[in-house]
Parts: structure tokens; sequence; C-alpha cells
């Protein structure tokens, strides 16, 4: 029965591939406005409350809400805290997969030179077509469902030629140790694949980046609110914190989305790859 060159793994399979439910600007207009809207809010209800124990004729307690203000701001620190190095981790660890797969296209392209003709021309091409799929175009970004379904699909099409054609390049009479050698690095071809997937996923659930942004909203909310209840204006210092909290939460959530936003997954080694395959092969880079 002959191979069909349909693609191995329809994009189907990896419906459980979850994107962020905010696009990064649309995140970072939401925490710029939202979190110093939260210290007005809880300096209007603490100005509220003050105004009503004033007028029951009740004294204010200077130090109501002290505690619990500096316990939640403990934990939004923590929760900032694992959540920045956790960011750092796995973008190292997004940086290592597209340099592993770089290395691995790389490695099945220089193996193919041990092949017979005509089959040795015909892998090399398939290889190099399939390795301009796995760049993000400059200037694009893939942070919707559409686009990494689009990625995917291009690359699976490319993907689904490679296999078919190592075992017809392999094919007897060459040797089996020759066909061990050449299949193998396909094979890790295929694996980087799947590796560079996964990177593509959020990698922190929804509901946790909801609860440092609740943490967070919380804090500015009752920083306001102690200082309504104190009969203070808000301070400079109150919406310097605020801008603070806004740098840091996007940095991380920045970090976290590898092929969109300011900081981006360096993928020179990749490019760096393809342009010595066209130069071994003489193809014009993007043609």
């Amino acid at each position: 029965m002959e191979n069909q060159l349909e693609p191995l793994t329809s994009t189907i399979a990896y419906n459980q591939i979850s994107m962020p439910v905010l696009q990064l600007q649309n995140l970072g207009v939401l925490l710029f406005f939202v979190l110093p809207a939260f210290a007005v809010i809880g300096h209007l209800v603490g100005k509220s409350v003050r105004k009503k124990h004033l007028g029951a004729g009740k004294d204010i307690d200077v130090r109501a809400g002290e505690t619990t203000m500096g316990a939640v701001f403990a934990i939004l620190g923590l929760l900032l805290a694992f959540s920045f190095g956790n960011a750092m981790s796995l973008s190292r660890t997004a940086k290592e997969v597209l340099i592993n797969e770089a290395a691995t296209i790389g490695t099945a392209f220089d193996r193919a030179d041990y092949l017979p003709e005509p089959g040795r021309s015909e892998i090399k091409l398939a290889i190099y077509a399939y390795a301009v799929t796995r760049i993000v175009p400059e200037k694009e970004e893939v942070d919707t469902s559409e686009k990494v379904r689009s990625f995917l699909d291009a690359s699976l099409r490319e993907q689904a030629i490679l296999w078919p054609l190592t075992l017809k390049v392999t094919a007897d009479p060459l040797p089996a140790p020759m066909k061990t050698f050449f299949a193998g690095s396909i094979n890790d071809v295929l694996d980087a694949h799947l590796f560079r997937m996964q990177t593509l996923s959020e990698p922190v659930s929804n509901l946790s980046q909801f609860m440092v942004l609740g943490a967070a909203l919380t804090a500015m909310f009752l920083m306001g609110n102690r200082s309504g209840v104190l009969g203070r204006t808000l301070t400079w210092r109150i919406f310097l914190l605020s801008g603070f909290l806004f740098v840091i939460m996007f940095t991380i959530a920045d970090t976290n989305r590898f092929e969109e936003g300011l900081v981006q997954v360096d993928d020179g080694t990749l490019r760096a790859t393809i342009a010595e395959i066209e130069n071994a092969l003489g193809v014009k880079a993007g043609s």
C-alpha cells in the first residue's frame, strides 16, 4: 500500500493549546487603568465610611485595616515573585526548545548528504520546506487560536511529506546502519515539533493569573480605603505603586508569551540554520 502524503497529525489534535484570554496590548491597557481605579474606588469608600462614623459620633480607629493590608501585600509579593521566577524559567525553556529544533533540522539536512541520488536532493528540499514553516514571520504574532492553527497547518503539511519520503529514500538496497542513521535524525525533527508546540500554549492557567490580578486589585483598594478612612487625600505615592505594579505584571505577562509582545523568543539560531541550508542548496532566501 502506498503512503499517502496527508498530514500525520491534524490541527484538531492540538485543540488543548490554550491561548490568553486577552491580547497583550489589551491586557496592558486594562492593568494601566484598573489598578489606580481600584485605589480611587477604595478611597471613595473609605471617605464614605469615615463620614458615616463621624456622623454617628464614633471615633476613627487609626490602626484599622493595617494587619489585613499588610497580609494582602505580603501575599501579593509572594505571588509576583513566584510568577516572575516561573516566567523566566519558562522563557529559558522556550529558547532551549527552539535551539534544539534548529539543531535537529540542521543535523537531518547534513545527514542527507550520505544518501544516494536522486533521493538525496528530494529529501533535502523537503527538509528545507519544512524548516521554513517553523519560523514565525517577522512583524507577525501568534497570539490567537486562528493564528496558531494557521502556523500549525503549514508545518503539518510539510511534515506529512517528510516521513513517507524518508521511507522512500532509505529503502533497500541502502544498508541498515545508514537507514537508522538518517531515519533517526528525521525522528528527532518530528519530536522537536512536539516540544515546540507545547511552548505556544499559555504556560500559566487563567485561574492563576486572575489570582495575581485579584491580589493586586485588593491591595490597591485597601490602600486607597485606608487613606480615605483616615481623611487623607490620595497622594502620588499610591499612583507610583500602581505604576510599579503595572510594570511588573505586564513584564510577567509579556515574558510568558513567547511569540508576541516586546519580549519574544530569539529565533536567530533557526534562521541561521535555514540560511545555511539555503546556501547549500543555492536557494534564494524567501524563495
